[in-house]
């Protein structure tokens, strides 16, 4: 994932550059999804990529209850 792409994955209806190519049907709905959620418990999400073509890695990081 491009760092411009990635600042802006957990909006509302965004996709990645060449989503389509992988899944045609996908909304750009399900980080922003799983971001309300974590929101919700008070959580953290953040995403870490070095860059297209080098896979990217998600974090959720809750605290103890």
């Amino acid at each position: 994932i491009a760092k411009e792409e990635a600042k802006k994955l957990f909006d509302k209806f965004t996709r990645s550059k060449g989503a389509d190519d992988v899944n045609i049907n996908g909304t750009g709905l399900g980080l922003y999804i799983v971001k309300k959620i974590v929101d919700a418990h008070k959580g953290q999400i953040r995403v870490e990529s070095e860059g297209v073509g080098h896979g990217s890695s998600f974090f959720v990081e809750l605290d103890e209850a």
